[in-house]
């Protein structure tokens, strides 16, 4: 007699029973999904429980309203113009960044052409200052030598150490005994010689162009009548002048003058004396060596 859970019978049908049955979920789901999903499921258990002692009914599921899916189809819509206007913006920033990429490069170009010219300006401008030192300098020379010869040809004003002298005819001469114009220019001639730099009678300043002459019984100065006294003022070294006019041959014809026809005659010595320039005259007759528009001179044995 067979004992009972022993033999094929009582084996068979339970181990291919348990082959075929699956195996429930949670011995397939992972233990961490399998924790989290119970934790919630007991979490919503344990809310729904105190909602049903408190006599709280169920929130109804609803459905979405018409407004939420316009809402929607709105942002949707939205959201593809965004999309689009930002593939455009895309392109123009794009764009917009080659043609500043250009413009750099344009004005870089630019810069370094304009770097170019003030560097060549700077040379120029270098250059230009010292020809103008250099012209500077030519013109100091010229005006130093204008000025000198201003000086020696009497159209320039000048002071300076001198002589002052008097002349005039004797109080009871007569028309013979007077002081005239040859005279004086026996007087100025002296002077002179003895060492004279600038004359002048009565102000009026004597040069090359001037002279003293005899109109009747006046004595004319540069063209200009003087009335005596005549006053002679002399620039030169006052120290050795007077007695150098003695010495002189005109001076001697003069002094023989002074005595023989007893001329008043006062000489003083003067530490600064100021003569005007001479007056100008013009031109008529005289013409420059090299004024022809050649440039050629045109002295004795020119071609006309």
């Amino acid at each position: 007699m067979a004992e009972p859970g022993s033999g094929p019978s009582s084996s068979g049908p339970t181990s291919t029973d348990t082959r075929e049955r699956p195996l429930p979920a949670h011995v397939t789901t992972p233990l961490l999904t399998l924790i989290t999903a119970r934790s919630m499921d007991e979490d919503y258990a344990h809310v729904a429980q105190k909602r049903a002692e408190a006599g709280e009914e169920r929130p109804a599921v609803t459905r979405p309203h018409w407004t939420s899916v316009l809402a929607i189809a709105v942002l949707g819509v939205l959201a593809a113009i965004v999309a689009a206007q930002t593939d455009r913006q895309a392109e123009v920033d794009e764009l917009s960044r080659a043609a500043l990429t250009d413009q750099i490069d344009s004005r870089r170009s630019e810069l370094r052409a304009l770097q170019s010219q003030v560097g060549e300006l700077t040379i120029s401008n270098a250059n230009a200052a010292s020809n103008s030192t250099t012209v500077q300098g030519q013109l100091d020379d010229l005006q130093s030598r204008v000025r000198r010869a201003e000086l020696n040809t009497g159209y320039a004003p000048v002071h300076g150490p001198g002589v002052r002298i008097t002349v005039d005819s004797a109080p009871d001469a007569d028309v013979d005994s007077e002081v005239r114009d040859e005279d004086l220019a026996t007087l100025v001639d002296g002077l002179w010689e003895a060492g004279a730099e600038a004359i002048a009678v009565n102000d009026q300043r004597l040069n090359v162009l001037g002279g003293i002459r005899n109109t009747n019984r006046a004595i004319h100065v540069n063209g200009r009548p003087v009335n005596a006294p005549y006053v002679v003022s002399v620039i030169g070294d006052n120290k050795t002048l007077q007695a150098r006019l003695v010495q002189t041959s005109e001076g001697a014809e003069w002094f023989a003058l002074v005595n023989g026809l007893e001329f008043v005659y006062e000489a003083e010595n003067v530490d600064d004396i100021r003569l005007p320039a001479a007056p100008e005259r013009q031109l008529r007759d005289v013409i420059e060596l090299n004024a022809d528009p050649d440039g050629g001179p045109e002295g004795e044995g020119s071609s006309p």
